[in-house]
């Protein structure tokens, strides 16, 4: 191949690369809106089943057509499926749960809080990094961006709404913790991104199948508007995204990469705000902004 093909190529790369980043923030950052949209025929149990067994059926395709190399460590293999189970199955259940008290809107704001989660569990619980100051100081203004959010002065009582609140916000710490507890166990030993997710994925569904009795029993009523839904979340959303994010990740770095949870709280609340008539208190947005300004500011670089 001469230089100006091998360039031409790298160009077309670098353009897949920006479509697949742009493709996942409308992705995951509708997902709280199609949520939404399932839950008008589904329990939040068969909205969580339905989309994890989705993303895991097309893990389970696209290994079978890739054959992609996965690991022989058994030790290995434990360690990406309590990643999976963490970071993808239970949020997968806590979000739907938590959206039957909260908007679509405000759950993507609390998706947004995903990198001062994993800053903080990878500084005191796993111990994976050390925070210089600019981090330090990224956490303390996403923390008051949370208090924002989460409003204390409007806690009257702790009925559904505080509780979803705490849902969606575990949800975020689960994120972070799985993140880091890759990054710990998992990145060191050079598996390919697409092998872990492929492990993750399959972790996540056997266990929401192992989960069907509590979930996904029950009276189902099913539509178009309902299979749309499903499919946008779990082979989009589960299955296809995640191998898009392993591109995006390897191509760009963590820090770029990582952006993306910059975009997503723009979609959610556009799609939430436009077709579905949720409405917003003015200190949602507010957080959600200084939530965004820690994290821009926990990835700046430290001038000596």
């Amino acid at each position: 191949m001469n230089s100006s093909a091998a360039a031409n190529k790298q160009g077309q790369s670098s353009a897949l690369i920006a479509i697949k980043f742009i493709s996942l923030a409308l992705l995951w950052g509708s997902s709280f809106f199609f949520i939404k949209i399932a839950l008008t025929t589904l329990s939040w149990g068969q909205v969580a089943w339905s989309r994890v067994v989705a993303g895991g059926i097309f893990m389970l395709v696209f290994w079978a057509i890739s054959r992609q190399q996965l690991p022989k460590d058994i030790k290995l293999w434990g360690h990406i499926a309590v990643a999976g189970v963490i970071g993808i199955g239970i949020p997968f259940i806590f979000f739907p749960w938590a959206e039957q008290y909260i908007t679509s809107a405000v759950a993507t704001i609390y998706n947004g809080l995903t990198p001062i989660m994993t800053a903080i569990i990878a500084v005191y619980v796993l111990r994976v990094e050390n925070f210089n100051r600019n981090q330090a100081l990224g956490v303390s203004v996403g923390l008051v961006g949370l208090v924002v959010i989460i409003a204390p002065w409007t806690i009257t009582d702790l009925g559904g709404s505080f509780w979803g609140q705490v849902a969606a916000l575990s949800a975020a710490v689960m994120y972070g913790f799985s993140g880091t507890y890759l990054k710990k166990f998992v990145f060191p030993s050079g598996v390919s991104a697409k092998a872990i997710s492929i492990i993750e994925i399959a972790a996540a569904a056997a266990f929401m199948l192992l989960m069907t009795p509590f979930l996904a029993m029950g009276p189902v009523t099913i539509d178009w508007t309902t299979i749309a839904a499903i499919g946008v979340i779990g082979l989009g959303g589960t299955g296809l995204a995640y191998l898009w994010f392993n591109d995006v990740l390897e191509s760009w770095g963590p820090t770029r990469a990582s952006s993306v949870t910059y975009v997503m709280p723009i979609v959610g609340i556009m799609l939430g705000v436009v077709f579905l008539g949720e409405t917003l208190h003015w200190y949602e947005p507010v957080g959600g902004a200084i939530v965004i300004a820690g994290v821009l500011i926990m990835r700046r670089q430290v001038k000596n």
